[in-house]
């Protein structure tokens, strides 16, 4: 028997939200800790597109020809509203996808420092440049921005690809992820209590199908997708007809940690741990790779175990979860056989498990597993599919190095890679790393899931540098008109 709370998630088109009296397909968010419980469902409907399309259209031609203040303050009155809903927000954050307060509360702050960097960021960015009073530029918008993600920090990434796209003029589509209905739903409540001109701002709820079928319509100019390497490449099949589309995809990354031998081992450990687990290593910037100084192997390998076994998991809501890392579920049943999977194979492969991940019993049939902790010999790290492929799960591969450059390498060789910390107590050890690395952001004594809204961060590697995030997603959706006024 299938419990369900019966919240249905209505579309936010053109102003209003639409009832479903028929739908093409429903789309149903369960409680991953117990999936039996269904939280809420959302429909699409294919008489929604062209009232959709329609109303973008019109709203966009109104809209793009705000002033910038206006534009700005337009935004303000958004983000004022949905910091007066924070609270709620949060909670709709954790419920949805059972995650812990400290991950949710880590991925807030995040969309607070957007908040408060947005308005300066977007006034340098837009504000009409000249050069020497005979050279001046522009930015006009594009127009039409198609937004589609993930649950890799599910509310972050929704709002930097809204807000910013806003101010430059853009009416922008966002399809959220079909396992966060609750907290999209009422951030489309926040935005229509800012009484936005109808259709500038249009929220749908569907799959990966709907997207395409959005996509293939011709009636965007900037596509921002995160989602996994299939799907990205079907979305580059099918934007191969459209020459002018710009695509803002992004895949995970394979991401890395390198530990030298000076590091305070505590706080490597601890950052680790964040890097690795948080929100169950599911964010596009999680660990999966740490090398470690062949002096301190070792220890560190001890402390990083006697962390994993401690670290609770499928914790009690009466826990203090503001204070501790809990180990929560992954999203889907097929995250969670993904993720056994993958064990499979890094079993065949790596020189040594260290913990093993597997499936965990809970009431609730969750889905709920353990990390898994492996060895794997450097001159195999590259060549490893285990090793080597981008994986969104709980899941840490430790390496032996005798230098920092030897990370270095098999970081710069990836096919995707995002982002890479160094732990070290001097900053030569960071310098001599930044001087060779192209890992898009270096950190120094940081877990590799800290990020900032004010920093450009791309992918890198075979899948290209498509996709920029945080405030500089601006970029992708304007375009310079510039004036020569001779001599």
């Amino acid at each position: 028997m299938i419990k369900s709370l019966e919240t249905y998630v209505a579309p936010y088109i053109n102003g209003q939200f639409l009832a479903s009296h028929k739908s093409d397909k429903i789309f149903q968010n369960c409680n991953p800790a117990c999936p039996k419980d269904i939280l809420a469902q959302a429909s699409w409907n294919h008489e929604w597109f062209e009232p959709l399309c329609q109303g973008m259209a019109a709203a966009q031609k109104v809209h793009s020809h705000k002033t910038l203040e206006d534009s700005v303050d337009e935004v303000l009155k958004i983000i004022s509203i949905l910091k007066e809903n924070a609270e709620e927000i949060k909670s709709l954050m954790m419920l949805e996808l059972s995650r812990s307060r400290i991950s949710v509360e880590s991925e807030w702050s995040l969309c607070e420092l957007l908040f408060e960097g947005l308005p300066s960021f977007c006034r340098d960015a837009l504000a009409e440049q000249t050069f020497k009073k005979k050279l001046a530029w522009h930015y006009i918008p594009l127009g039409f921005v198609l937004v589609g993600l993930n649950i890799s920090l599910p509310v972050y990434s929704l709002l930097w690809g809204l807000l910013p796209a806003l101010v430059a003029g853009n009416a922008v589509c966002l399809r959220p992820s079909s396992h966060c209905l609750l907290s999209s739903s009422l951030i489309a409540s926040c935005i229509h209590q800012a009484c936005l001109y109808p259709g500038v701002v249009q929220i749908v709820y569907g799959d990966f199908e709907l997207f395409r079928k959005l996509l293939l319509s011709q009636h965007f100019h900037t596509i921002l997708f995160t989602g996994s390497e299939e799907n990205l490449s079907q979305l580059r099949r099918d934007a191969s007809a459209q020459p002018n589309l710009r695509l803002a995809l992004s895949p995970a990354g394979k991401n890395g940690i390198y530990i030298d031998s000076s590091a305070d081992l505590k706080k490597a450990v601890e950052d680790a741990m964040t890097s690795c687990f948080l929100d169950a290593g599911q964010r596009l910037e999680s660990c999966s790779l740490i090398f470690i100084q062949q002096p301190v192997f070792e220890e560190f390998c001890q402390l990083f175990i006697q962390a994993v076994k401690g670290m609770p998991i499928g914790a009690k809501q009466d826990l203090d979860q503001s204070k501790m890392r809990v180990m929560e579920p992954l999203c889907s049943h097929r995250s969670w056989e993904l993720f056994l999977r993958f064990q499979g194979i890094a079993a065949r492969q790596a020189s040594e498990t260290l913990r093993w991940g597997k499936p965990i019993d809970n009431v609730g049939n969750g889905y709920y597993v353990s990390p898994g902790v492996h060895v794997m010999d450097f001159d195999k790290v590259a060549k490893s599919i285990y090793a080597s492929d981008a994986f969104l799960g709980p899941d840490a591969c430790l390496v032996a190095v005798d230098e920092c450059s030897q990370a270095v390498a098999v970081m710069n060789s990836l096919p995707a890679t995002r982002c890479f910390s160094v732990f070290a107590s001097t900053s030569e050890i960071l310098e001599k790393c930044r001087l060779n690395c192209r890992v898009p952001l270096l950190l120094s004594n940081e877990p590799t899931t800290r990020i900032h809204p004010n920093l450009p961060l791309v992918i890198q590697g075979a899948l290209g540098f498509q996709f920029v995030s945080g405030l500089w997603f601006l970029h992708a959706t304007v375009m310079p008109i510039s004036l020569d006024y001779g001599e």
